[in-house]
């Protein structure tokens, strides 16, 4: 089973909506469209997102070129104000081994569309880190996209 981490497409911090309701930019659907046309060689088996406008528009775009179930995961949202690093890794964790105890076969490959800084909780799960307030916050670029894998087998 493979999982691809999605950073969202760049977003619209113009307008005065909250952090969950901000969508993404002109720039930003070019940058999801241009990923897209990658992932057209790719069999991909789902796409989770966050329920962040952003996050869920970057996946909409994505999903126009290879059709798939798009499911949304709100344990992929960032940090709340009121949990700590560690609490939002231990949700992020979760919610990656769910996927990958329920995408067992080698040739699945799932999307993870999410927000930068959630990164950390991919890498900490796939590395065996166990979440601590001492992990470094590992940031990504708008629409970067990484690859974890539960086995050995390469795309």
């Amino acid at each position: 089973m493979k999982v691809i981490y999605v950073h969202h497409a760049e977003r619209d911090v113009s307008s005065n909506v909250e952090k969950q309701e901000q969508d993404i930019t002109e720039a930003g659907m070019k940058e999801a469209s241009l990923f897209a046309e990658k992932l057209k060689q790719l069999k991909v088996t789902a796409i989770y997102t966050s329920p962040y406008l952003r996050c869920k528009h970057t996946a909409e775009i994505l999903n126009q070129y290879i059709q798939v179930p798009i499911y949304e995961e709100s344990r992929f949202n960032e940090k709340d104000k009121n949990e700590s690093w560690r609490e939002c890794q231990e949700r992020n964790m979760e919610a990656i081994d769910d996927l990958v105890n329920t995408y067992q076969e080698d040739d699945d490959l799932v999307i993870c569309v999410t927000s930068g800084v959630n990164l950390s909780a991919f890498i900490f799960y796939f590395t065996k880190i166990k979440a601590s307030n001492e992990n470094p916050w590992i940031q990504a670029i708008a629409c970067s996209p990484v690859l974890f894998s539960t086995n050995d087998k390469v795309l």
